[in-house]
């Protein structure tokens, strides 16, 4: 019986077949070479630092009056001259598809009004597109929205039907549509902190509304802009920004206090009481009561403090409010003599980041 092996032609007729030998190289090192320069190196992170250090990366950059324009989203509601805006590391510049200079763009976008309009700005290294909306009120059009204002929001019970209304009459007359928006979103924002005014908004909801309208009002300057910016900003403890902004009166009393304060060191009250509020925007219940609190002199402010305590325990006081009252408590305390109960308060405030320099300077000075 035949083996299948036996149909296997093992060829060179049977014997064995000589392999030639294959040269071999050695290993060559890994290298990584720079692609901005060619320079060899010896592994991946060496590269990665080189590159960092002798090439960093030039990303293109707008800047309006000092601020850096969004890539989307940005609207423009206010006229800035050519000077304001600023171009950096860009090597061309095309808006609306049309090449400019650097100079040629400023001027262009200086004058754009209306539209939406698109600016890219390209380096070496990237390319920025912004996407840019452009809706800057005439002075009848901020004029329709103040007058609005006055006739329906001063001096009048703050509804939200009133605010619905306030809406539909400045549409009617065309006003400045995010000088509206900007407005209204700070009214419903107080209605919110506060619960009144038949808002069906929660608690909670009054701080997208409160910074909805900052954003609104970004680049608009006027009295009553500056007011409510520099309001979301004192609501939002960042009191240097909203000292900045705020008038004179109340709202700079209680700014200039309260900043005092986060910077380490006593405020002596005034000697005698400040003028109400100079302004006739509505704010929520507890802000007004702190900017009365801080506008009052001392012995006032002594007699008057355990009625403000008494509202930082309410269920609706937010955490910013609470800090607030605390750190006027403790300064009031410390400035009547009353050094012990100023200790307490400063306790309290010895691990928060706003008002634990002057909580600490006090516990140690009391302990001495």
């Amino acid at each position: 019986m035949a083996n299948i092996t036996d149909a296997v032609d093992p060829g060179n007729a049977g014997g064995s077949v000589l392999i030639p030998e294959i040269p071999t190289e050695p290993n060559r090192p890994i290298t990584f070479k720079c692609d901005k320069c060619g320079e060899i190196f010896a592994n991946r992170e060496a590269r990665r630092q080189h590159v960092f250090d002798q090439h960093p990366f030039k990303r293109p950059q707008l800047l309006i009056s000092s601020r850096i324009v969004k890539e989307q989203g940005e609207v423009i509601a206010s006229p800035f001259p050519p000077a304001d805006w600023v171009i950096q590391r860009a090597e061309r510049i095309v808006i609306d598809q049309q090449e400019v200079t650097s100079r040629q763009a400023c001027q262009r976008l200086s004058k754009l009004t209306s539209g939406f309009h698109e600016v890219t700005l390209a380096s070496a290294d990237h390319a920025v597109t912004y996407h840019i909306e452009f809706d800057i009120p005439n002075e009848a059009q901020l004029a329709a929205v103040e007058r609005a204002f006055n006739m329906l929001i001063v001096n009048q019970p703050l509804e939200r039907n009133r605010i619905a209304q306030f809406i539909t009459v400045v549409k009617q007359e065309d006003g400045a549509r995010y000088y509206l928006e900007g407005i209204s979103n700070f009214l419903y924002g107080v209605l919110a902190k506060d619960q009144r005014g038949g808002t069906s908004l929660g608690r909670d909801d009054y701080t997208a509304k409160f910074h909805t309208a900052r954003e609104s009002l970004r680049f608009m300057d006027r009295p009553l802009a500056n007011l409510i910016k520099a309001l979301v900003n004192f609501n939002d403890n960042a009191f240097s920004e909203a000292e900045a902004l705020a008038p004179d009166g109340q709202v700079a009393i209680a700014c200039q206090m309260l900043n005092g304060l986060r910077s380490g060191k006593y405020y002596q009250a005034s000697a005698v009481r400040v003028s109400p509020a100079s302004h006739n925007l509505p704010v929520d219940t507890l802000t007004a009561e702190i900017m009365r609190f801080c506008s009052l002199p001392l012995a006032e402010q002594q007699e008057q403090l355990p009625q403000l305590v008494h509202l930082s325990s309410k269920r609706l006081t937010t955490g910013h409010d609470r800090v607030k009252i605390q750190a006027l408590a403790m300064n009031t305390c410390w400035e009547a003599g009353d050094v012990e109960q100023a200790a307490s308060w400063a306790k309290k405030l010895r691990h928060s980041p706003l008002f634990e320099t002057l909580a600490t300077r006090i516990i140690e000075d009391v302990k001495q």
